[in-house]
């Protein structure tokens, strides 16, 4: 069996093609690999626990008559801030206490909430 003539330039382009395409969306990150997609998930877990932690350290600051003003970046208002993170953030099966991560995020988003 004989292949026609113009085959064997379109096979040399469309293995051309490929290799250039492979490298262009290796080089523009354009192909998602497992470790940028566990750093996202690493980040999505960090948020989900300062969002549990902010919300339960509101919901403590409604409560009580007396509230610390949190806004601002005081050294005063920053130290209430990271104390309030610290009490609400939980610690995980296996670990003594909260993630510095979740901690940090969770002081962030009460300065921004309140």
């Amino acid at each position: 069996m004989t292949l026609p003539k113009m085959t064997s330039p379109f096979l040399l382009g469309a293995g051309t093609g490929a290799f250039v395409l492979a490298v262009l969306a290796f080089s523009n990150n354009w192909v998602v690999s497992a470790k940028a997609n566990q750093g996202e998930v690493q980040d999505a877990w960090i948020n989900a626990q300062a969002s549990v932690c902010a919300a339960r350290a509101t919901v403590h600051l409604k409560a009580m008559a007396n509230a610390p003003d949190l806004q601002g970046y005081q050294a005063g208002a920053r130290a209430a801030r990271e104390g309030l993170a610290k009490d609400f953030s939980m610690a995980l099966p296996g670990t003594t206490e909260p993630e510095a991560g979740v901690v940090s995020a969770c002081s962030q988003m009460l300065n921004k909430e309140l």
